[in-house]
Protein backbone atom coordinates (compact mmCIF):
# COMPACT_ATOMS: atom_id res chain seq x y z
CA UNK A 1 0.00 0.00 0.00
CA UNK A 2 1.33 3.44 -0.96
CA UNK A 3 1.56 6.04 1.79
CA UNK A 4 0.46 8.95 -0.39
CA UNK A 5 1.08 11.68 2.15
CA UNK A 6 4.65 10.50 2.82
CA UNK A 7 5.66 9.75 -0.78
CA UNK A 8 3.98 12.77 -2.37
CA UNK A 9 4.32 15.83 -0.10
CA UNK A 10 1.29 18.10 -0.08
CA UNK A 11 -1.22 15.55 -1.37
CA UNK A 12 -4.07 14.53 0.91
CA UNK A 13 -4.53 10.77 1.45
CA UNK A 14 -7.61 10.72 -0.80
CA UNK A 15 -5.83 12.83 -3.46
CA UNK A 16 -8.54 15.48 -3.33
CA UNK A 17 -6.30 18.31 -2.08
CA UNK A 18 -2.80 19.62 -2.69
CA UNK A 19 -1.19 21.99 -0.20
CA UNK A 20 -4.62 22.44 1.35
CA UNK A 21 -6.30 23.43 -1.93
CA UNK A 22 -9.06 21.51 -3.72
CA UNK A 23 -7.73 19.79 -6.83
CA UNK A 24 -11.17 19.92 -8.44
CA UNK A 25 -11.49 23.64 -7.79
CA UNK A 26 -8.04 24.28 -9.25
CA UNK A 27 -8.72 22.28 -12.41
CA UNK A 28 -12.11 23.96 -12.84
CA UNK A 29 -10.66 27.45 -12.37
CA UNK A 30 -7.48 27.17 -14.43
CA UNK A 31 -8.11 24.33 -16.87
CA UNK A 32 -5.90 21.36 -17.60
CA UNK A 33 -3.18 20.42 -18.06
CA UNK A 34 -1.83 22.60 -15.25
CA UNK A 35 1.26 22.23 -13.06
CA UNK A 36 0.59 23.28 -9.48
CA UNK A 37 3.58 24.29 -7.33
CA UNK A 38 3.75 24.50 -3.55
CA UNK A 39 6.36 27.21 -2.84
CA UNK A 40 6.56 26.23 0.82
CA UNK A 41 7.96 22.87 -0.26
CA UNK A 42 10.56 24.54 -2.51
CA UNK A 43 11.82 26.62 0.41
CA UNK A 44 11.81 23.60 2.70
CA UNK A 45 13.96 21.64 0.23
CA UNK A 46 16.48 24.49 -0.11
CA UNK A 47 16.86 24.83 3.64
CA UNK A 48 17.16 21.08 4.17
CA UNK A 49 20.03 20.67 1.73
CA UNK A 50 21.79 23.81 2.96
CA UNK A 51 21.45 22.73 6.60
CA UNK A 52 22.83 19.29 5.76
CA UNK A 53 26.12 20.93 4.74
CA UNK A 54 26.28 23.08 7.87
CA UNK A 55 29.83 23.74 9.03
CA UNK A 56 31.62 24.10 5.70
CA UNK A 57 31.99 27.01 3.28
CA UNK A 58 29.31 26.12 0.76
CA UNK A 59 27.03 27.87 -1.72
CA UNK A 60 23.91 26.32 -3.26
CA UNK A 61 23.48 27.14 -6.96
CA UNK A 62 20.05 26.19 -8.33
CA UNK A 63 20.22 24.37 -11.69
CA UNK A 64 17.78 26.57 -13.59
CA UNK A 65 17.52 24.06 -16.45
CA UNK A 66 15.26 22.02 -14.16
CA UNK A 67 12.68 24.81 -13.95
CA UNK A 68 12.98 28.28 -15.46
CA UNK A 69 9.62 29.68 -14.30
CA UNK A 70 10.67 33.28 -13.49
CA UNK A 71 8.48 33.54 -10.40
CA UNK A 72 9.92 30.35 -8.94
CA UNK A 73 13.49 31.30 -9.86
CA UNK A 74 13.03 34.71 -8.20
CA UNK A 75 11.79 33.11 -4.99
CA UNK A 76 14.64 30.60 -4.97
CA UNK A 77 17.15 33.43 -5.37
CA UNK A 78 15.57 35.20 -2.39
CA UNK A 79 16.52 32.14 -0.33
CA UNK A 80 20.16 33.04 -0.95
CA UNK A 81 21.01 30.64 -3.74
CA UNK A 82 23.17 31.24 -6.76
CA UNK A 83 22.33 29.94 -10.23
CA UNK A 84 23.85 27.23 -12.41
CA UNK A 85 23.24 28.28 -16.03
CA UNK A 86 23.87 26.36 -19.26
CA UNK A 87 23.76 29.26 -21.74
CA UNK A 88 23.30 33.00 -22.10
CA UNK A 89 19.51 32.94 -21.85
CA UNK A 90 19.71 31.16 -18.50
CA UNK A 91 22.34 33.66 -17.32
CA UNK A 92 20.14 36.56 -18.40
CA UNK A 93 17.09 35.06 -16.68
CA UNK A 94 19.00 34.88 -13.40
CA UNK A 95 19.98 38.54 -13.73
CA UNK A 96 16.40 39.52 -14.63
CA UNK A 97 15.26 37.70 -11.47
CA UNK A 98 17.53 39.88 -9.35
CA UNK A 99 20.75 37.89 -9.01
CA UNK A 100 24.18 39.50 -9.19
CA UNK A 101 26.60 38.17 -11.77
CA UNK A 102 29.07 36.93 -9.15
CA UNK A 103 26.49 34.42 -7.94
CA UNK A 104 26.04 32.89 -11.41
CA UNK A 105 28.25 30.19 -12.88
CA UNK A 106 27.75 29.25 -16.52
CA UNK A 107 28.53 25.71 -17.67
CA UNK A 108 27.97 25.79 -21.44
CA UNK A 109 28.97 23.24 -24.03
CA UNK A 110 29.40 23.67 -27.78
CA UNK A 111 28.48 27.36 -27.82
CA UNK A 112 29.91 29.67 -30.47
CA UNK A 113 32.49 32.31 -29.69
CA UNK A 114 29.80 34.97 -30.02
CA UNK A 115 27.58 33.20 -27.49
CA UNK A 116 30.48 32.75 -25.07
CA UNK A 117 31.36 36.44 -25.34
CA UNK A 118 27.81 37.46 -24.40
CA UNK A 119 28.13 35.34 -21.26
CA UNK A 120 31.58 36.71 -20.47
CA UNK A 121 30.35 40.29 -20.83
CA UNK A 122 27.83 39.70 -18.03
CA UNK A 123 30.75 39.13 -15.64
CA UNK A 124 29.92 35.55 -14.69
CA UNK A 125 32.41 32.73 -14.15
CA UNK A 126 32.49 30.16 -16.94
CA UNK A 127 33.04 26.41 -16.59
CA UNK A 128 34.53 25.67 -20.01
CA UNK A 129 33.92 22.19 -21.36
CA UNK A 130 37.40 22.02 -22.87
CA UNK A 131 40.41 24.15 -23.80
CA UNK A 132 39.21 24.71 -27.37
CA UNK A 133 36.04 26.29 -26.07
CA UNK A 134 38.09 28.72 -23.99
CA UNK A 135 40.15 29.50 -27.09
CA UNK A 136 37.07 30.86 -28.85
CA UNK A 137 37.26 33.95 -26.65
CA UNK A 138 40.61 34.82 -28.29
CA UNK A 139 42.40 36.56 -25.46
CA UNK A 140 39.34 38.08 -23.83
CA UNK A 141 38.83 35.60 -21.04
CA UNK A 142 36.54 36.06 -18.04
CA UNK A 143 38.01 37.08 -14.71
CA UNK A 144 37.40 33.57 -13.35
CA UNK A 145 38.01 30.49 -15.49
CA UNK A 146 36.98 26.96 -14.63
CA UNK A 147 36.95 23.67 -16.52
CA UNK A 148 34.54 20.78 -16.36
CA UNK A 149 36.32 17.59 -15.38
CA UNK A 150 35.18 14.13 -16.38
CA UNK A 151 36.43 12.09 -13.40
CA UNK A 152 35.96 8.82 -15.28
CA UNK A 153 32.86 7.71 -13.40
CA UNK A 154 29.21 8.61 -13.74
CA UNK A 155 25.77 7.61 -12.55
CA UNK A 156 22.24 8.62 -13.45
CA UNK A 157 18.70 7.34 -13.30
CA UNK A 158 18.94 6.58 -17.04
CA UNK A 159 21.83 6.45 -19.53
CA UNK A 160 20.60 9.71 -21.07
CA UNK A 161 21.19 11.62 -17.84
CA UNK A 162 24.54 10.04 -16.94
CA UNK A 163 27.09 12.76 -17.63
CA UNK A 164 30.40 11.34 -16.42
CA UNK A 165 32.51 8.32 -17.35
CA UNK A 166 32.81 6.80 -20.81
CA UNK A 167 30.76 7.72 -23.88
CA UNK A 168 29.58 11.11 -22.64
CA UNK A 169 30.02 14.45 -24.39
CA UNK A 170 30.92 16.43 -21.28
CA UNK A 171 34.20 17.34 -19.63
CA UNK A 172 37.90 16.63 -19.99
CA UNK A 173 40.48 14.28 -18.52
CA UNK A 174 43.01 15.25 -15.86
CA UNK A 175 45.85 15.57 -18.40
CA UNK A 176 43.75 17.73 -20.70
CA UNK A 177 42.69 19.84 -17.72
CA UNK A 178 46.29 20.48 -16.72
CA UNK A 179 46.98 21.69 -20.27
CA UNK A 180 43.86 23.88 -20.25
CA UNK A 181 44.59 25.51 -16.90
CA UNK A 182 48.21 26.09 -17.93
CA UNK A 183 46.97 27.88 -21.07
CA UNK A 184 44.67 30.05 -18.96
CA UNK A 185 47.53 30.96 -16.63
CA UNK A 186 49.66 31.88 -19.65
CA UNK A 187 46.80 34.10 -20.88
CA UNK A 188 46.90 36.04 -17.61
CA UNK A 189 43.92 34.57 -15.73
CA UNK A 190 44.30 34.92 -11.95
CA UNK A 191 41.15 33.31 -10.55
CA UNK A 192 40.11 29.71 -11.07
CA UNK A 193 37.42 27.19 -10.30
CA UNK A 194 36.98 23.51 -11.06
CA UNK A 195 33.76 21.67 -11.86
CA UNK A 196 32.28 18.22 -12.40
CA UNK A 197 28.79 16.85 -13.00
CA UNK A 198 28.56 13.09 -13.22
CA UNK A 199 24.83 12.42 -13.55
CA UNK A 200 21.29 13.15 -12.41
CA UNK A 201 18.78 11.73 -9.93
CA UNK A 202 21.16 9.62 -7.88
CA UNK A 203 19.66 8.12 -4.71
CA UNK A 204 22.73 6.39 -3.24
CA UNK A 205 24.87 8.44 -0.81
CA UNK A 206 27.78 6.09 -1.44
CA UNK A 207 28.12 7.30 -5.02
CA UNK A 208 28.55 10.88 -3.82
CA UNK A 209 31.20 9.63 -1.42
CA UNK A 210 33.07 7.94 -4.25
CA UNK A 211 32.70 10.73 -6.81
CA UNK A 212 33.49 13.63 -4.48
CA UNK A 213 36.50 11.86 -2.98
CA UNK A 214 37.87 11.16 -6.46
CA UNK A 215 37.14 14.71 -7.64
CA UNK A 216 38.89 16.40 -4.72
CA UNK A 217 41.98 14.26 -5.34
CA UNK A 218 41.88 15.20 -9.04
CA UNK A 219 41.69 18.86 -8.02
CA UNK A 220 44.69 18.34 -5.73
CA UNK A 221 46.68 16.85 -8.62
CA UNK A 222 45.82 19.78 -10.89
CA UNK A 223 46.73 22.22 -8.12
CA UNK A 224 50.09 20.49 -7.63
CA UNK A 225 50.87 20.50 -11.36
CA UNK A 226 49.79 24.09 -12.08
CA UNK A 227 50.16 25.96 -8.77
CA UNK A 228 46.49 26.98 -8.89
CA UNK A 229 44.61 27.67 -5.66
CA UNK A 230 40.96 27.26 -6.65
CA UNK A 231 38.48 29.97 -5.66
CA UNK A 232 35.65 27.46 -5.90
CA UNK A 233 35.25 23.72 -6.24
CA UNK A 234 31.93 22.85 -7.88
CA UNK A 235 30.85 19.24 -7.46
CA UNK A 236 27.66 19.69 -9.52
CA UNK A 237 24.31 18.25 -8.56
CA UNK A 238 22.64 14.91 -9.14
CA UNK A 239 20.84 14.78 -5.78
CA UNK A 240 17.85 12.58 -6.50
CA UNK A 241 14.23 12.21 -5.47
CA UNK A 242 12.09 9.05 -5.43
CA UNK A 243 9.42 9.09 -8.11
CA UNK A 244 7.67 5.83 -7.24
CA UNK A 245 6.94 3.73 -4.16
CA UNK A 246 9.70 1.23 -4.94
CA UNK A 247 12.39 3.94 -4.70
CA UNK A 248 13.87 5.26 -1.47
CA UNK A 249 14.55 8.89 -0.63
CA UNK A 250 18.14 10.10 -0.78
CA UNK A 251 19.60 10.40 2.72
CA UNK A 252 20.79 13.97 2.29
CA UNK A 253 22.38 14.09 5.74
CA UNK A 254 24.53 11.05 4.99
CA UNK A 255 25.29 12.37 1.50
CA UNK A 256 26.36 15.78 2.81
CA UNK A 257 28.42 14.07 5.51
CA UNK A 258 30.38 12.08 2.94
CA UNK A 259 31.04 15.11 0.76
CA UNK A 260 31.95 17.33 3.72
CA UNK A 261 34.32 14.72 5.16
CA UNK A 262 36.07 14.35 1.81
CA UNK A 263 36.39 18.13 1.49
CA UNK A 264 37.83 18.41 5.01
CA UNK A 265 40.26 15.60 4.22
CA UNK A 266 41.61 17.72 1.36
CA UNK A 267 41.80 20.69 3.74
CA UNK A 268 43.78 18.56 6.20
CA UNK A 269 46.20 17.66 3.42
CA UNK A 270 46.78 21.38 2.91
CA UNK A 271 44.43 22.03 -0.03
CA UNK A 272 41.47 24.34 -0.64
CA UNK A 273 41.34 25.91 2.83
CA UNK A 274 40.06 29.17 1.33
CA UNK A 275 37.99 27.58 -1.43
CA UNK A 276 34.20 27.64 -1.52
CA UNK A 277 32.40 24.40 -2.18
CA UNK A 278 29.50 24.73 -4.64
CA UNK A 279 26.65 22.30 -5.24
CA UNK A 280 24.09 22.52 -8.06
CA UNK A 281 20.81 20.90 -7.03
CA UNK A 282 17.87 21.38 -9.37
CA UNK A 283 15.56 18.39 -9.21
CA UNK A 284 16.07 18.04 -5.44
CA UNK A 285 14.75 21.57 -4.88
CA UNK A 286 11.70 21.61 -7.14
CA UNK A 287 10.65 18.10 -8.27
CA UNK A 288 8.42 17.12 -5.37
CA UNK A 289 7.02 20.64 -4.97
CA UNK A 290 4.53 20.20 -7.81
CA UNK A 291 1.85 18.03 -9.35
CA UNK A 292 0.54 17.95 -12.91
CA UNK A 293 -3.25 17.86 -13.23
CA UNK A 294 -4.79 16.38 -16.38
CA UNK A 295 -8.37 15.56 -17.31
CA UNK A 296 -9.59 12.18 -18.56
CA UNK A 297 -10.93 12.81 -22.07
CA UNK A 298 -11.72 9.29 -23.27
CA UNK A 299 -11.70 5.63 -22.29
CA UNK A 300 -11.04 3.03 -24.98
CA UNK A 301 -11.57 -0.72 -24.58
CA UNK A 302 -9.41 -2.62 -27.07
CA UNK A 303 -6.68 -5.21 -26.64
CA UNK A 304 -5.63 -2.96 -23.74
CA UNK A 305 -7.59 -0.62 -21.53
CA UNK A 306 -6.60 2.91 -22.64
CA UNK A 307 -7.24 6.08 -20.66
CA UNK A 308 -6.91 9.19 -22.81
CA UNK A 309 -5.95 12.40 -21.01
CA UNK A 310 -5.22 15.98 -22.07
CA UNK A 311 -1.57 15.84 -20.98
CA UNK A 312 0.67 14.34 -23.65
CA UNK A 313 4.30 13.73 -24.47
CA UNK A 314 4.60 17.43 -25.34
CA UNK A 315 3.62 18.11 -21.71
CA UNK A 316 5.79 15.44 -20.09
CA UNK A 317 8.55 14.26 -22.42
CA UNK A 318 10.59 12.55 -19.67
CA UNK A 319 8.49 9.40 -19.93
CA UNK A 320 8.88 8.60 -23.67
CA UNK A 321 12.37 10.14 -23.81
CA UNK A 322 14.00 8.32 -20.90
CA UNK A 323 11.48 5.71 -19.81
CA UNK A 324 10.94 7.72 -16.64
CA UNK A 325 8.19 6.85 -14.19
CA UNK A 326 6.00 9.22 -12.21
CA UNK A 327 3.45 8.46 -9.54
CA UNK A 328 0.00 8.58 -11.18
CA UNK A 329 -3.12 8.87 -9.07
CA UNK A 330 -6.81 9.54 -9.56
CA UNK A 331 -8.09 12.54 -7.65
CA UNK A 332 -10.63 11.64 -4.99
CA UNK A 333 -9.32 8.08 -4.67
CA UNK A 334 -6.72 7.21 -2.09
CA UNK A 335 -4.64 4.39 -0.72
CA UNK A 336 -7.42 1.87 -0.05
CA UNK A 337 -9.29 1.97 -3.36
CA UNK A 338 -9.40 -1.19 -5.49
CA UNK A 339 -7.68 -0.74 -8.84
CA UNK A 340 -7.59 -2.06 -12.38
CA UNK A 341 -4.78 -2.07 -14.98
CA UNK A 342 -4.61 0.64 -17.62
CA UNK A 343 -2.37 2.37 -20.14
CA UNK A 344 -2.53 6.16 -20.02
CA UNK A 345 -2.07 7.97 -23.32
CA UNK A 346 -2.12 11.56 -24.54
CA UNK A 347 -3.30 13.53 -27.57
CA UNK A 348 -0.11 13.65 -29.66
CA UNK A 349 -0.13 11.86 -33.02
CA UNK A 350 2.67 9.46 -32.03
CA UNK A 351 2.49 5.88 -30.80
CA UNK A 352 5.16 6.76 -28.23
CA UNK A 353 2.72 9.15 -26.55
CA UNK A 354 2.35 7.12 -23.36
CA UNK A 355 2.23 8.64 -19.90
CA UNK A 356 2.16 5.18 -18.30
CA UNK A 357 1.79 1.55 -19.32
CA UNK A 358 0.01 -1.20 -17.42
CA UNK A 359 -0.46 0.76 -14.21
CA UNK A 360 -2.93 0.09 -11.44
CA UNK A 361 -5.33 2.93 -10.62
CA UNK A 362 -9.04 3.12 -9.77
CA UNK A 363 -11.28 2.90 -12.84
CA UNK A 364 -11.87 6.47 -14.03
CA UNK A 365 -14.70 8.23 -15.81
CA UNK A 366 -14.44 10.90 -18.48
CA UNK A 367 -13.91 14.22 -16.72
CA UNK A 368 -11.99 12.76 -13.76
CA UNK A 369 -8.67 14.37 -12.84
CA UNK A 370 -5.46 12.39 -13.11
CA UNK A 371 -2.71 13.61 -10.77
CA UNK A 372 0.88 13.14 -11.93
CA UNK A 373 3.27 13.57 -9.03
CA UNK A 374 6.75 15.09 -8.80
CA UNK A 375 6.16 17.44 -11.72
CA UNK A 376 8.29 20.36 -10.56
CA UNK A 377 11.52 19.48 -12.40
CA UNK A 378 12.13 18.85 -16.10
CA UNK A 379 8.43 18.97 -16.93
CA UNK A 380 7.54 22.57 -17.81
CA UNK A 381 11.15 23.29 -18.79
CA UNK A 382 11.11 20.45 -21.35
CA UNK A 383 7.55 20.96 -22.62
CA UNK A 384 6.89 21.87 -26.25
CA UNK A 385 4.12 22.90 -28.63
CA UNK A 386 4.41 19.75 -30.75
CA UNK A 387 1.19 19.13 -32.73
CA UNK A 388 0.36 22.77 -31.92
CA UNK A 389 -0.69 21.69 -28.46
CA UNK A 390 -0.42 24.04 -25.52
CA UNK A 391 2.27 23.64 -22.93
CA UNK A 392 0.83 23.27 -19.42
CA UNK A 393 -0.36 26.26 -17.44
CA UNK A 394 1.62 26.89 -14.24
CA UNK A 395 0.00 27.82 -10.93
CA UNK A 396 1.99 28.69 -7.80
CA UNK A 397 0.49 28.30 -4.34
CA UNK A 398 1.85 30.81 -1.82
CA UNK A 399 -0.02 30.12 1.39
CA UNK A 400 -3.62 31.13 0.68
CA UNK A 401 -2.70 32.86 -2.60
CA UNK A 402 -3.03 31.25 -6.02
CA UNK A 403 -0.70 32.86 -8.58
CA UNK A 404 -1.16 31.92 -12.23
CA UNK A 405 2.40 32.45 -13.46
CA UNK A 406 1.74 31.07 -16.96
CA UNK A 407 -1.52 30.42 -18.78
CA UNK A 408 -2.19 27.98 -21.58
CA UNK A 409 -0.71 28.79 -24.99
CA UNK A 410 -3.14 30.12 -27.58
CA UNK A 411 -2.63 29.43 -31.27
CA UNK A 412 -1.67 33.06 -31.85
CA UNK A 413 1.13 32.91 -29.28
CA UNK A 414 2.37 29.60 -30.70
CA UNK A 415 2.58 31.14 -34.19
CA UNK A 416 4.02 34.47 -33.07
CA UNK A 417 7.24 35.18 -34.94
CA UNK A 418 6.23 33.27 -38.06
CA UNK A 419 5.42 34.98 -41.35
CA UNK A 420 1.99 33.96 -42.63
CA UNK A 421 2.58 35.00 -46.23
Amino acid sequence: MVNIKKLYPGLSPDVSEFAGKSIKNISDAYGTPVIVYNMARVRENIRRIRDAFNGINIKVHFAVKSNYNPYIVSQIIKEGTGIDAANYNEVKLAIMCGLGSRDIIATPNNLSGTELRTIKEEGVAINFDHEGQMGLLKGSLPETVSFRINPGIGKGEFPGITTGGKNVKFGISVDDAISAYSAAIKAGVKHFGIHMMTGSNVLEPEFFNESSGLFFKIAETISDRTGIDFDFIDIGGGFGVPYTSDEHALDIGKTAGYISDNFRASNNRGYFKDSRLIIEPGRYIVADSAILLSKVTSIKHSDRELIGIDASMNTLIRIPLYGARHGILLSGHGENTSSSRFDIVGQVCENTDYIAKDISIPEPAVGDIVVIADAGAYVASMASNYNLLSRPAELVLEGDREILTKGHDGLESMLAGYKMS
